[in-house]
């Protein structure tokens, strides 16, 4: 059987490729390929080029929807160019993707924007009841949820936010 491609790590983060993730997480992983999971995105060439610049030298860029995301994992694990650094906007994305068959088993949770409804949990990470509640289901469902915005800083767990910020889910 051929290899399959490694995920190294998959991420929540709301401003995808940015300073971060191309100096902190692309070494961390040793990420050969970046594939941002994301409908609107993906059918958007301009945006899918900005990222693709964005990328560090080397560095394959993928723009997929979720149910590209999905068929891919379910073919082959997304191929044979890896590790692979799997970049999500947004809760409802990560969620949608792993309830339709994206079966990671871990998820990190590393910076999504705040705003009305919202609560600053971590640093730059603010969630709403919808995600919280999103989270909660995943975890169930025996994935590990970590809260982690750059390589060094502290890793918090779901337990402890859920525990802090949404005692009612």
């Amino acid at each position: 059987m051929e290899q399959m491609a490694e995920v190294s790590l998959v991420r929540i983060d709301s401003r995808l490729i940015h300073g971060q993730v191309v100096t902190m997480w692309v070494k961390v992983t040793e990420a050969k390929k970046i594939i941002i999971i994301d409908d609107n995105i993906a059918k958007d060439p301009l945006m899918t080029q900005i990222y693709t610049m964005a990328a560090p030298p080397g560095v394959k860029v993928e723009t997929i929807t979720v149910d590209q995301a999905v068929s891919l994992w379910k073919d082959d694990k997304f191929g044979k160019t890896g590790p692979i650094l799997v970049l999500f906007s947004g809760v409802p994305t990560a969620y949608k993707s792993y309830i339709k068959g994206f079966d990671y088993s871990k998820l990190q949770v590393g910076g999504i924007a705040g705003g009305p409804g919202r609560i600053a949990v971590e640093g730059t990470i603010a969630l709403n009841e919808s995600d919280a509640k999103m989270l909660n289901e995943m975890e169930k469902k025996g994935m590990e949820i970590i809260f982690q915005i750059t390589t060094d800083t502290k890793i918090k767990t779901w337990k402890s936010i859920k525990d802090k910020y949404f005692k009612s889910i």
